[in-house]
């Protein structure tokens, strides 16, 4: 099955690599919105890891969260009652001691790319990346409300994968996030896979990693975000 959302002829478009001298040093995060227990159970975490490790051999410096290990609280809606009670620092993360969202605030204001990699669950991203979608408000509304831009020069990647169609809704609906928060996005800022309708999930990382597909998504992809945050930091030196 295409892993692209929009289709197109394999290898007909393709990514070339970016300048290993240009992206030196560049920030790569990667954050794994699986619900699975234990590490490299995930198949969409896999394939992040697989996506970072691309970047390395470019000379990027990459950084790995796993939401499913962090105590995050649910986003308790301030805005709603009044805008300027949405706050960075955030307010769950000063209501609650133990909550570790900051950790995840830190590591996104620090990079140059961030890939976010999610299942798809009846349709949608999972609920640990809707709870990090939630939680980032605060970063928009400092812009928004407080006119201080949190999100500067920073680029995105998305990685979808699942059983049922659905990637582009799940991309659509994060793009549309991605943007307000303040991201920039490259054309090819998605790799995917949608598995066949007999859900036999015992087959799909071999399938994942032979379909010439999802592997051509991937690297372009990770070409792609290095690239425009190559340009991008390149643009702020002149500036």
């Amino acid at each position: 099955m295409t892993a692209h959302p929009s289709g197109r002829k394999l290898g007909v478009h393709k990514i070339h690599p970016p300048d290993e001298k240009k992206c030196e040093g560049i920030k790569v995060l990667g954050i794994s919105g699986s619900s699975r227990q234990e590490a490299g159970m995930s198949k969409s975490e896999k394939i992040l890891l697989q996506a970072l490790d691309m970047a390395k051999k470019f000379g990027a410096v990459t950084n790995f969260i796993r939401l499913q290990d962090l105590k995050i609280y649910y986003c308790e809606g301030n805005y709603s009652q009044n805008p300027s009670l949405c706050t960075y620092p955030c307010q769950d993360s000063m209501k609650y001691e133990d909550d570790q969202m900051q950790i995840v605030y830190d590591a996104v204001l620090d990079t140059d790319i961030m890939i976010l990699a999610t299942p798809i669950r009846w349709n949608n991203h999972s609920a640990l990346i809707q709870k990090f979608v939630e939680r980032m408000n605060c970063i928009e509304n400092s812009d928004v409300w407080f006119g201080k831009k949190l999100i500067k020069d920073k680029v995105a990647g998305l990685i979808v994968i699942g059983h049922v169609d659905g990637v582009q809704h799940v991309a659509g609906n994060l793009m549309n996030f991605l943007n307000w928060v303040g991201f920039h996005m490259p054309q090819d800022m998605i790799a995917s896979w949608v598995g066949p309708n007999d859900e036999d999930t015992t087959k799909d990382w071999d399938e994942i990693q032979k379909n010439k597909y999802t592997q051509e998504d991937l690297e372009n992809m990770v070409h792609s975000v290095l690239k425009l945050a190559c340009e991008l930091k390149d643009s702020k030196e002149v500036i």
